[in-house]
């Protein structure tokens, strides 16, 4: 998957973190807080002072690839709206799952003004993986919206009755929002 990547988008477009395997992965978007000094960043224990998101990993050795600016630019020079990176396993022998991530750094109140926004990243980089052949047309994949800062449950908020089953019709997509994740498997997140 990262050759792929690479071969697509540029080595210079994209960073790579490999061999992630920590029991707990937590990932944070320092850009606001670092004037954009600095992107995402992952840890293997949360960093005191910033929230983040949390991937529960049953020792799974996982590729991370986060999308640098310019990346994703069109052939008229523009570049979309975009989600932060993708996740996948490092030795992808057979089916298994691939996740895509947004996360919003942004005060709890805010959150809301974001969900249509985070949602549309999401399915644009989906869209431009399949359309460049990364992904198959009919491989259905993870995508998760995260909002560090929120304490409480919001998915509901962000996911509207049944908009989740038209994600995984529609689009291939089993969407998820919410700041704790569960990897079960080399197949499935909880």
């Amino acid at each position: 998957m990262k050759n792929k990547i690479a071969k697509v988008f540029g080595k210079e477009n994209l960073e790579h973190i490999e061999n992630i395997t920590y029991s707990q992965i937590h990932v944070a978007d320092l850009t606001r807080r670092t004037k954009s000094k600095q992107a995402i960043e992952i840890y293997d224990a949360q960093p005191e002072g910033i929230d983040t998101l949390v991937i529960e990993n049953p020792g799974l050795d996982i590729t991370a690839t986060f999308f640098k600016p310019q990346c994703f630019l069109d052939e008229r020079g523009k570049e979309p709206d975009n989600c932060e990176g993708v996740f996948y396993l490092s030795d992808p022998a057979g089916e298994t799952w691939i996740l895509f991530l947004e996360i919003k750094d942004c005060k709890s109140t805010n959150i809301s003004t974001y969900f249509t926004q985070a949602k549309e990243q999401i399915k644009k980089v989906v869209q431009i993986f399949r359309d460049k052949k990364i992904i198959a047309n009919d491989k259905c994949v993870y995508a998760n919206i995260s909002f560090p800062r929120k304490k409480t449950d919001f998915y509901s908020h962000l996911i509207k009755p049944g908009e989740s089953k038209e994600w995984r019709d529609c689009y291939r997509i089993f969407i998820r929002g919410t700041n704790n994740l569960k990897i079960k498997n080399r197949m499935t997140i909880k």
